[in-house]
């Protein structure tokens, strides 16, 4: 079943591009990655989800429901972390997350105790009392206190020391084992292969690949060669992705037969070979680099 099917989904601004033709589909129980960088259209596709801006066309569904004339049931089941957090910096924390419960009817006051403990949170003071990274923290506790079924945070360890985003995660996979769906965009490649299985890449507003990290990175691999005469229109004819090429210095992804590689090139001089596992990081790279 999809949590988050989207289809088509368009926006621009004044005739210029915000997101062009997204579709992807988020399952009951994933931990689904969004990847790109900025720019791309990550928070604009978060914010089209939650009706925060209306689409120019195409269509979107969570819970099997129109995100545009059934947001207010949607957002019922759902908690979300902003990556730029504004809240009314008058309010203490503990008032803030009090509003959630009662917004949603849901959540007690053990729930909150719990969250404000694992992330140290400093309930009584002001939001204008409080740095960036405690802000972001008071928002992961107002996505999560209600226990929705669908968690969706835009950039959501921003600010977070490194001890806080092991707790967030470590939240994050109980929830998880627990039913709930988290869609998160994330900079940090890291965190995203080692805790979604799958993601989805966005470059220039549109998707460019949806990958499994369960299963396909293993099978990718990343070459690194030094060679004066490496001819780099065989390698193409072959389906190699290729990430950098100097003087001497070719870097190349390849998802084919190992042996098969090894073989062609072979044919030709080289000084230096490295050959290693495809990680989330140099298939971003493969994508991004020749723009960045």
């Amino acid at each position: 079943m999809s949590v988050i099917a989207i289809n088509q989904l368009t926006k621009t601004y004044n005739g210029n591009r915000g997101i062009d033709k997204v579709s992807l589909d988020v399952e009951k129980g994933e931990i689904y990655g969004f990847i790109g960088p900025n720019g791309a259209g990550k928070s604009t596709t978060i914010k089209l989800l939650l009706n925060l801006i209306f689409p120019t066309s195409g269509e979107g569904k969570i819970f099997g429901l129109d995100i545009v004339t059934n947001s207010v049931k949607i957002k019922e089941n759902i908690g979300y972390v902003p990556s730029d957090v504004r809240f009314y910096e008058n309010m203490s924390a503990i008032e803030l997350i009090k509003t959630t419960i009662a917004f949603h009817k849901k959540g007690s006051e053990q729930d909150i105790e719990k969250l404000c403990s694992v992330f140290e949170i400093e309930k009584n003071k002001k939001m204008s009392e409080l740095s960036t990274g405690n802000k972001k923290k008071v928002a992961i506790a107002t996505a999560l206190v209600h226990e929705p079924e669908l968690i969706i945070m835009d950039e959501p360890t921003n600010g977070l020391d490194p001890l806080m985003q092991k707790r967030l995660f470590d939240v994050l996979k109980d929830r998880n084992k627990n039913g709930a769906t988290i869609f998160l965009s994330s900079h940090n490649l890291t965190e995203v292969q080692e805790h979604c299985t799958k993601a989805a890449f966005i470059k220039e507003g549109k998707i460019i690949e949806i990958q499994d990290l369960t299963k396909e990175l293993k099978r990718s691999k990343i070459f690194t060669v030094v060679s004066d005469n490496l001819d780099l229109t065989v390698m193409k004819n072959i389906g190699v992705n290729v990430i950098e090429s100097t003087n001497k210095k070719k870097v190349f992804t390849y998802d084919g037969k190992l042996n098969k590689m090894l073989d062609i090139i072979s044919k030709f001089d080289i000084e230096d070979i490295t050959i290693d596992n495809m990680s989330l990081e140099s298939k971003f790279m493969s994508y991004y680099e020749k723009e960045v």
